[in-house]
């Protein structure tokens, strides 16, 4: 009988305990969500993932374009910010590659914004653009221009009324243009050299060099490793024994030769 009220007591026990418990966390939860509730925005800060490469977009701007959608950031509730639509506007803007937002413990919200990398920068008469590494084209930006080689001349394509690229042709001379870029910012030493690529009336592709005045004739945009190892041959054999001035142009586009034209 004893050890039956000894059960009987342990379980009023453990049944008061486990009340008591469920009450204590349920009253917590309910502190902590209104305290995060009451939480506040109490500062803003941006930060340019990559901004010692490129200089497209500011911290000030980025504050702007939040404040403009929703409102002043700070002195809101954290939990009435819409971090996903923040997250869409922001990528929205062209030169954004991708962004993030979200909010520490200590009320700062933070943005971190990965900008755009241009290979080159195509100019025509309907206007300029940028191209990045996906093929993703964006047009330039007032305040800064980024160094990358330029493309110039009767670029196969044009620009329509919303600023999209289009070939003139069946083939993708963007795609040729952008393994071109990529090329050149593979390799240092090129992409310090080469400063314009130009489209000659013929369709055909110059570069034209910050050394020497020769008139580099690349041809098409095939076989673009071969014809920079060209390229490295007549910096490294023939002007070294023929001199800068000696030669007007140099034709890679034949392949398996260097083509040299003297100066009249």
């Amino acid at each position: 009988m004893r050890k039956t009220w000894r059960y009987i007591l342990g379980g009023l026990l453990y049944a008061a305990l486990t009340v008591a418990a469920g009450a204590y966390f349920w009253a917590a939860s309910g502190l902590r969500e209104k305290g995060k509730a009451e939480e506040i925005v109490r500062s803003v800060k941006v930060t340019l993932l990559d901004s010692s490469l490129n200089k497209f977009v500011t911290k000030e701007e980025i504050v702007e374009i939040i404040n403009r959608f929703s409102g002043n950031i700070v002195g809101r509730r954290i939990d009435s910010l819409p971090l996903n639509q923040i997250e869409a506007l922001l990528n929205h803007r062209s030169v954004v590659k991708e962004s993030q937002a979200f909010v520490t413990r200590d009320g700062v919200m933070s943005i971190e914004i990965r900008q755009r990398k241009p290979v080159v920068r195509i100019q025509t008469p309907e206007g300029g653009f940028y191209m990045d590494e996906t093929a993703f084209v964006f047009p330039l930006i007032e305040n800064y221009s980024s160094y990358v080689p330029v493309v110039t001349g009767n670029v196969p394509f044009e620009l329509l009324q919303d600023e999209s690229p289009q070939s003139k042709d069946s083939t993708s001379i963007l795609g040729r243009i952008l393994d071109l870029g990529i090329y050149l910012e593979k390799h240092p030493f090129w992409n310090a050299q080469i400063e314009e690529i130009f489209f000659n009336d013929e369709g055909e592709v110059e570069l034209i060099a910050r050394a020497g005045n020769q008139r580099i004739i690349f041809g098409d945009l095939d076989n673009i490793a071969e014809k920079f190892d060209k390229l490295h041959s007549f910096y490294s054999y023939i002007i070294p024994k023929a001199g800068w001035d000696k030669y007007s142009a140099v034709n890679l586009k034949y392949r398996g030769q260097i083509v040299c034209t003297k100066k009249k």
